[in-house]
């Protein structure tokens, strides 16, 4: 019998599922797509015949159930990040509710069941999965769905549970390919159980026939789709088994949101409360013992399917484990369940079983406090930072005079960034270096101004920074880099628009000649930039030979009405491009700070010889320390 009266047991029971409602809808668009969940929005773009095609002709490691349900959903309410991941939350919600139909089903008392509801509930790694726009939280419901209709199918052998468990089970494997281990397990555990117990084989017959039916449903798809399971070489690593199985301990126990140094010991952790739930199962009755061998079998059988199939190629990832959490929890629950033992060993195994859970709950609320509010275990960041950077720095010029460049195609930038610049993926193929150089001898012709380059590590695609080093070999100057997000930030500017351009003829004392400034616009007072933004300018040059030319610097600096220096960058001569004779040329780039205050601001450029014992200002014949260049109106919005 169960202290919780059956009316307490349901107003728990709901205030948990509320639970896990209000933890995976809180901050739901908190956190930036990661590159996965954008992928999946713009595959979720086109029709539904037309994810079928594409899932076959892009080899989509993934089925389309999940797709089809975002697109469903997205053509209601909108693209925004909380309606792109309510699904996950609708469906993660639901896993727990179910969860609780598989424990009753199993026949654990009420206390025992709603602690298995409520470490699902709480979980970090089912919240993560609950509030991430993929089909994992999906896939986890399904599964869980499948199982408990299974059970039921054998225990009351009415048709109508055997064509709901087909149905169920037909739309997990839509959802995830890896959805079979989970029915693989609980057939092992049937036709085992059958095996050793013969009362149990009543109506196996009509068992057979339900998996019969959900092949034969199946078999379509998989006809079509059975290149693309076989054939997908995946992201992740092929881990030993040894070194797996802390990893899936720990990611079912605290989720990712740990520090890596501390997994062994939270895997240890869970390890020791399965064990003991094991045990009660093990030396319980006939009822125990039946579920330690479902569980074990729906516990292992994915893990470890799932770990072997990456032996032969890195794909495994502990996301691909989500259909195992499920009887984690329960065999965690079952160390509360199950036999009880006499005496002291009892009173001791209570007190360890129950030290052991609250440290299992106060690692769970650490790992989701990290989660929410530590940008390093955030899923990404700098995705909206990016975006308005792209804004600022393409401010100026006309849009088809800009181009962002990505060294990976990741799509989750074309979610974030909506503006009128064009993508390009540079190198356009995988490590394809000739292909590179031909993408920006395309740029160079298409008169494009100006490249952003945000740098991020892409050893699938562009291992050798490849982007990188064709630009350097280009006609476009490096003029700014900048730190946005986890991206480095370049910036690249075209050849002089020579007829932007003005005489200078400045001398210096040292004889080199500053003759021309380009890209000011053909009257400089008129220049406009935007807060945040940035100004290329080219400069001109006749550099003769002249004595410390190694460590003679250009200057370039903004200055804002009361003479304080707001943006500068100084260049060597040595790194201006040659033309012909002394004749050089350099671009170079000044970024506005974005907090400044539109208003009227100098341009001026100076030479220096930036010797070991100290730079020194180089003037010019006429005495002057500088040279002004243009007046700058910073005005806001302007572009």
């Amino acid at each position: 019998p169960s202290p919780l009266a059956p009316s307490l047991f349901r107003l728990v029971a709901l205030a948990i599922v509320l639970l896990a409602f209000t933890l995976r809808v809180y901050r739901l668009d908190h956190q930036e797509l990661r590159g996965d969940e954008a992928f999946g929005y713009f595959f979720a773009q086109r029709s539904y015949t037309g994810i079928i095609a594409a899932t076959i002709e892009l080899a989509e490691p993934h089925p389309v159930a999940s797709y089809f349900v975002l697109k469903t959903w997205l053509a209601s309410v909108g693209d925004s990040e909380f309606a792109l991941r309510y699904p996950s939350v609708w469906f993660g919600v639901l896993a727990v509710a179910l969860l609780l139909r598989l424990a009753w089903r199993l026949g654990f008392r009420r206390g025992p069941a709603l602690l298995a509801v409520a470490l699902l509930a709480l979980s970090p790694y089912a919240i993560w999965h609950g509030q991430d726009a993929r089909m994992y939280s999906m896939s986890l419901a399904l599964t869980i769905a499948a199982v408990w209709l299974g059970m039921e199918a054998r225990q009351r052998q009415r048709a109508r549970w055997g064509l709901a468990y087909v149905g169920v089970a037909w739309l997990a494997l839509h959802t995830h390919y890896y959805a079979v281990f989970v029915l693989v397990a609980l057939n092992l555990f049937v036709f085992t159980q059958a095996i050793f117990i013969p009362r149990t084989r009543v109506n196996l017959t009509a068992w057979v026939l339900w998996q019969l039916l959900v092949g034969a449903l199946y078999l379509p798809w998989l006809a079509g789709a059975a290149s693309i399971v076989g054939g997908y070489t995946g992201n992740g690593d092929s881990p030993s088994l040894a070194a797996m199985l802390p990893r899936a301990l720990s990611v079912f126990a605290v989720g990712e949101s740990v520090p890596s140094e501390q997994r062994n010991v939270w895997a240890a952790l869970a390890a020791a409360l399965l064990l003991i739930g094991g045990v009660r199962l093990l030396l319980g009755g006939a009822t125990d013992r039946r579920n330690l061998w479902l569980l074990s079998c729906y516990l292992a059988v994915p893990m470890l399917a799932t770990w072997w199939s990456a032996q032969d190629r890195p794909i495994f990832n502990e996301r691909y484990l989500v259909a195992s959490a499920p009887p984690f929890y329960l065999l965690i629950a079952a160390a509360f369940d199950g036999r009880r033992f006499s005496g002291r060993a009892e009173q001791a195994l209570r007190w360890l079983s129950f030290a052991l859970l609250a440290a299992l709950f106060a690692g769970m609320l650490l790992a989701l406090t990290r989660y929410d509010a530590d940008p390093a275990y955030s899923k990404t960041r700098g995705w909206r930072e990016l975006a308005a950077a792209f804004e600022r720095l393409s401010a100026g010029l006309p849009p088809d005079k800009v181009r962002i460049a990505q060294n990976f195609p990741d799509p989750t930038l074309w979610y974030y960034y909506r503006g009128p610049v064009e993508h390009v993926v540079l190198p356009p193929a995988a490590h394809d270096k000739a292909a590179a150089r031909a993408q920006v001898r395309a740029l160079v012709a298409a008169d494009v101004r100006r490249i952003l380059l945000p740098v991020q590590p892409a050893p699938n695609w562009d291992n050798d920074a490849i982007a990188s080093a064709v630009l350097a070999d280009s006609p476009y100057d490096r003029v700014a880099e900048q730190q946005v997000g986890v991206w480095p930030l370049r910036v690249y500017a075209g050849e002089p628009d020579l007829t932007l351009g003005q005489a200078l003829n400045i001398d210096f004392e040292n004889s080199v000649e500053l003759t021309g400034v380009s890209n000011l616009g053909s009257n400089l007072g008129a220049v406009r930039l935007t807060p945040g933004g940035l100004l290329a300018v080219t400069l001109f040059a006749s550099v003769p030979e002249v004595e410390n030319l190694a460590t003679l610097k250009m200057t370039v600096q903004l200055l804002d009405s009361t003479g304080q220096l707001v943006a500068q960058q100084d260049l060597p001569l040595t790194d201006w491009r040659a033309d012909s004779g002394a004749a050089r040329h350099r671009t170079y780039g000044l970024a506005l700070p974005p907090e400044r205050a539109s208003g009227e601001y100098r341009l001026i450029a100076g030479l220096y010889n930036d010797a070991a014992e100290g730079a020194l200002r180089v003037r010019t014949v006429a005495g002057a320390d500088a040279v002004e260049l243009a007046l700058i109106q910073v005005e806001e919005g302007s572009r």
